[in-house]
């Protein structure tokens, strides 16, 4: 009974170190790296167009990005949470979208979460 226990525990660990085991990249992926250049709504809901470069760790350049009162807006790995008012065109953000995009150009998606970075 022990090694059954042992072996199924060691099997979880593994499933858990293997890469896109027991989560969807999809979700936790940065969309986009770059600048705010629009902005419009309120503290809580509202849309920025981000652009930026396509990276190693990113798939689209330009995108227009709603924000909800579920999105997490954060400034740089703090988790405390920020306010739409806190993202000022100018801003260098990334994007990790809710669900699926709209593949137009620029894609349109929700935001799960906006981390503000510090300048470079």
């Amino acid at each position: 009974m022990k090694i059954r226990f042992a072996a199924a525990f060691l099997l979880i660990l593994l499933c858990l170190a293997a890469p896109g085991c027991g989560r969807n990249d999809k979700e936790t992926a940065i969309g986009i790296r770059g600048f705010v250049t629009q902005k419009s709504g309120n503290d809580t809901e509202g849309t920025i167009l981000v652009e930026g470069k396509v990276e190693a760790d990113t798939s689209f350049d330009k995108a227009s990005v709603r924000i909800t009162k579920d999105t997490l807006i954060q400034k740089d790995a703090m988790s405390r949470s920020f306010g739409l008012s806190d993202i000022e065109v100018g801003s260098r953000v990334e994007v990790i979208f809710k669900g699926a995009v709209a593949e137009s150009y620029p894609v349109q998606g929700t935001a799960d979460t906006v981390r503000i970075l510090s300048p470079e």
